[in-house]
């Protein structure tokens, strides 16, 4: 693995675990305020997750197609381009030689 890949996971796992510390800050607040208890949150929590997996399977073919867009872009992406080529590709959109 070379460095910029691991300097984007190390990256990506620093907001995962602040996002997890922020969630879980919200979470003892509310119950802590009683605004909620922990069971309430816990059947609410399991119903999102039932609900986010049922569109998961309900949206298999979507999610799919997505994947198969995103792995073509990044395709592209990797393909070596001149610096002429990414100076000037997308402003001129008629036939080559015309210009």
């Amino acid at each position: 693995m070379n460095l910029t890949s691991t300097e984007i996971i190390k990256k990506l796992s620093d907001k995962l675990l602040t996002q997890t510390l922020i969630t879980q800050t919200i979470i003892d607040l509310l119950i802590d305020k009683g605004i909620c208890t922990s069971s309430e949150f816990d059947d609410n929590l399991t119903n999102n997750i039932t609900d986010f997996e049922d569109m998961v399977v309900n949206n298999h073919d979507l999610l799919n197609n997505v994947a198969g867009f995103l792995k073509d872009d990044f395709d592209k992406l990797s393909e070596p381009q001149t610096e002429e080529d990414s100076v000037m590709s997308g402003i001129y959109y008629g036939p080559h030689g015309e210009a």
